[in-house]
């Protein structure tokens, strides 16, 4: 495919530095409360961890004013920085196009001939040097291809990843990934190769779902992946949050892209292996924001009255059986076994896949359910210690695995 055509300025600022061991990406789209501490904490991670190392940091600078670049350049004081300013990828809104950022440090490190590659997010206030040095080492020491960050996060937070992205990633790819997203992340010189010359950047895949796409894309490739604890994770919003069916669409259509196109590698895997982690997997954090699970269950409800004509094209009949059966229940018996969710979810990749409805309406369909599913995760582990949620999401992923068939033979 096309390769990304940099800034003239910036090709001669890479020819001017020559190479780098570590090439750190940032990425800004306005003025921002923390981009400076982000370019802080890489800089003390570089003192503390790299010093034998070559480094070069690139600001993509997605924002019209020099008021970000100036403050990232003097957080980072010494430290060799190449600025890219496009305002290509930026979004209508004004928000970050984090697939084009990606895009242009994966390129900009490759010219660089860069051993390793990190992107962070100029958003995470709760960033700190070790983080670069949790995703860093594992690929310029033992060669690993690509490094996902593990965070410590209150129990609650993250559920739509851990009801959908971490068991149908792990059923489909075979990898026993517990946060399988790069939302940031190091790879290798070579996986970014890898990764750039895939024609899937300018897709709707690479566009809304690129995190998703990477992990999956090194484990196709057989590279080595391991995950990385970092700490706590703390974001700083800059734009509010997007309706619950719009994000469920999102990232399930993601998802259902991905299986698309990697249908040739997934439909023959069977189980899944443990990946390399490097530290234990953290449990969640105590206490968190309230929720409340009576309210998720009316939207199930609710989901029900509202959709029901979408959902009998797209669910089994006795799966919708049951989810009709599950709309009737009081909330002390409300519970949406695990078998049932998974089934949920095949037949809506099934579903989206033979486009029986247009595929917007159909992932963005599935939220109701998800609230439901959410619900009663909340209700069986509220009382129980944190590490209860942690069980409750492998018991979740080993039931993708195990009625995987129940896929593969309607894929078929």
């Amino acid at each position: 495919m096309d390769a990304l055509a940099l800034p003239d300025e910036v090709r001669v600022a890479v020819e001017r530095i020559g190479t780098a061991d570590l090439v750190v990406g940032l990425a800004t789209a306005g003025p921002s409360a923390t981009a400076g501490v982000v370019a802080a904490a890489v800089r003390a991670g570089l003192d503390a961890h790299f010093g034998g190392q070559t480094a070069v940091v690139v600001h993509v600078d997605q924002a019209a004013s020099e008021e970000t670049a100036t403050v990232v350049a003097a957080a980072l004081g010494p430290v060799r920085l190449v600025r890219v300013p496009t305002t290509a990828g930026r979004a209508a809104d004004g928000a970050l196009d984090w697939a084009h950022a990606v895009r242009t440090v994966l390129t900009t490190g490759r010219l660089l001939e860069g051993r390793a590659l990190v992107m962070l997010n100029s958003e995470l206030s709760s960033t700190t040097g070790d983080w670069l040095r949790g995703l860093a080492t594992p690929v310029l020491k033992d060669d690993f291809g690509l490094v996902l960050p593990l965070y410590r996060r209150y129990r609650y937070d993250g559920t739509l990843t851990q009801a959908l992205v971490v068991p149908l990633v792990r059923s489909l790819f075979g990898r026993q990934l517990a946060h399988p997203i790069a939302e940031e992340f190091a790879c290798s010189g070579t996986a970014a190769g890898a990764f750039l010359d895939e024609p899937v950047w300018e897709t709707e895949l690479g566009q809304q779902g690129l995190e998703f796409w990477l992990p999956a894309a090194a484990i196709e490739r057989g590279l080595a992946v391991g995950q990385a604890p970092l700490g706590a994770r703390t974001v700083v919003p800059t734009q509010p949050p997007a309706p619950l069916g719009r994000t469920v669409g999102r990232v399930a259509g993601a998802l259902f892209d991905l299986a698309e196109r990697s249908e040739d590698y997934w439909l023959d895997i069977r189980g899944s292996e443990p990946v390399m982690s490097f530290g234990e997997v953290p449990e969640p954090l105590p206490d968190g924001p309230a929720v409340d699970p009576e309210r998720m269950q009316v939207g199930f409800v609710q989901g029900v009255r509202d959709l029901l004509p979408v959902w009998e094209r797209i669910l089994a009949p006795e799966n919708l059986g049951e989810v009709l059966e599950l709309s009737d229940r009081p909330l002390e018996r409300f519970r949406f076994p695990d078998r049932l969710w998974t089934r949920v979810v095949y037949d809506f990749l099934l579903a989206y896949r033979a486009r029986v409805v247009y595929r917007s309406h159909a992932v963005q369909s599935l939220a109701p359910l998800y609230l439901g599913r959410a619900a009663s995760v909340i209700l069986e582990t509220s009382a129980r210690p944190p590490a209860a949620l942690l069980q409750s999401v492998a018991r979740l992923a080993g039931m993708f695995e195990e009625d995987k068939p129940y896929l593969v033979d309607r894929w078929r």
